[in-house]
């Protein structure tokens, strides 16, 4: 018999709906309360940064915190004894140093699709301390247009990869992503995958969401096609409601399986 020990979510498009925001629901704030009695962690696993995934959480309103925050999906932070989020050292470090090293190895090909970006009135580069970070899009149609260049160019660069999100765009080297970092997490916690449900509604949240990482896959009826797709491919629940609702539906699915 399996157990629920460790519940994984997205949050833009999965707690709260993309460009609308919101508290969360009845129905999923009965569910995090009923997970956290029953002993189980929460992680938030998100593309925002620490600071913009705080910012989220505390307008949540969640009647429980959150006891890991994933950000950029690729870093982890716990919540220690004084309610500040601390980072997993190890792990950050290593995946700052390979992102680093990273960046430099690939400088021509990033270079590259710079050139590209700048001559483009629809797609604006960003840069973090310094580094290429991403790019923003003005819609999604010129998001697909950019991936499809993007792939293309990262043939002769397999380890820069790329998490995508509606219109923004995340460089990350191959090995770093929602569902690796949900893996460290497990690690770290000494959670099996047969005890994790993952929750997620877009392009970034699918190595998650694959079955290689958590058992109970799932995502809210507002999720793009392809991840519905994933999802039932992995054996996992399509929700019939949306972001937190849907959340909540596919918990109380799962928690009844998970207790057979």
């Amino acid at each position: 018999m399996s157990h629920i020990r460790l519940l994984s979510t997205d949050f833009d498009g999965t707690l709260t709906e993309h460009f609308v925001g919101g508290r969360c629901t009845t129905a999923l704030a009965d569910v995090l309360s009923a997970h956290k009695r029953l002993g189980g962690y929460w992680a938030v696993n998100t593309g925002r940064s620490l600071e913009h995934a705080i910012e989220g959480i505390n307008n949540f309103h969640a009647p429980v915190l959150p006891d890991f925050l994933l950000t950029n999906e690729r870093e982890i932070f716990h919540r220690n004894k004084s309610g500040d989020w601390s980072p997993e050292k190890t792990w950050n470090d290593t995946c700052y140093q390979r992102h680093d090293d990273l960046f430099v190895e690939a400088g021509s090909l990033i270079q590259r699709i710079r050139t590209m970006v700048d001559g483009h009135p629809g797609i604006t580069w960003i840069e973090e301390n310094g580094q290429p970070a991403g790019v923003v899009t003005s819609d999604e149609r010129v998001m697909e247009e950019f991936v499809a260049f993007l792939e293309m160019e990262t043939t002769s660069h397999p380890e820069l990869s790329h998490q995508r999100n509606t219109i923004y765009l995340r460089f990350a080297h191959r090995d770093y992503h929602k569902g690796s970092s949900l893996a460290e997490l497990c690690r770290l916690l000494d959670v099996g995958k047969h005890e994790v449900l993952a929750a997620g509604d877009h392009f970034n949240d699918i190595p998650m969401l694959d079955g290689r990482f958590a058992k109970f896959p799932c995502c809210p009826v507002n999720a793009i096609s392809e991840v519905h797709t994933i999802v039932q491919s992995a054996g996992g629940y399509s929700a019939s409601k949306p972001a937190a609702d849907g959340v909540a539906e596919s918990w109380h699915m799962f928690h009844t399986v998970s207790r057979q």
